[in-house]
């Protein structure tokens, strides 16, 4: 004590090494915070943009006025709203659609089916049912794949895509690979009628 009292700049040189050596200790940890913090806010902006392109290129779609050029329409709209962020894979969104009938509460219901035999509330192979989709088998989902729908009916969108990290060990440290995928749906009603003037067939 007397010494230090004598040569106060000793005291001023320790605690220099304690905060040398807390921020070596906290440093990284910080560092990495604030990394981690980045890249989450990265990938919630590209599910963000992912979510707001399907709404954006559904609505556009229900009241197209060319029916026969709606579904690369949707996947234009949806792949100009992603043009921002970098896929790992390089491709653009992937994009899937299913129509239904003219009910909400259709969609991604089973077709229906009369249980019979076991009576266990399951689709049991053998037992009759609806093809409501008219691909000749019984489905846990009704909707029609692949189709964007006609006047007045019920389609489901879903797209995917592979967002490239901007930090790239990130990922790799929780067993995501290179990329994070994120996906987004909607579920829209079609126009009663389409506007069909000047539409190329």
């Amino acid at each position: 004590p007397e010494q230090v009292m004598r040569r106060p700049h000793l005291l001023l040189s320790d605690r220099r090494a304690v905060a040398t050596t807390e921020f070596a200790i906290i440093g990284p940890t910080l560092i990495f915070l604030i990394m981690g913090f980045i890249e989450f806010a990265w990938v919630a902006s590209a599910r963000s943009a992912l979510e707001s392109a399907v709404m954006r290129g559904a609505r556009a779609i229900a009241a197209s006025d060319c029916p026969s050029r709606r579904e690369q329409q949707m996947r234009d709209l949806v792949v100009l709203g992603m043009s921002h962020v970098r896929a790992s894979d390089g491709q653009p969104p992937t994009i899937s659609a299913k129509a239904y009938g003219s009910r909400f509460g259709d969609v991604g219901e089973p077709e229906p089916f009369i249980d019979v035999g076991s009576m266990n509330g399951r689709y049991d192979l053998g037992e009759s049912f609806t093809d409501v989709n008219g691909n000749g088998q019984w489905d846990t989902d009704m909707g029609r794949s692949g189709s964007v729908g006609a006047a007045g009916q019920i389609v489901s969108y879903s797209a995917s895509f592979r967002v490239e990290p901007l930090i790239p060990f990130i990922p790799q440290m929780f067993g995501g690979g290179d990329h994070y995928p994120i996906s987004a749906s909607t579920v829209i009603r079609n126009e009663p009628v389409f506007r069909t003037t000047g539409c190329p067939v």
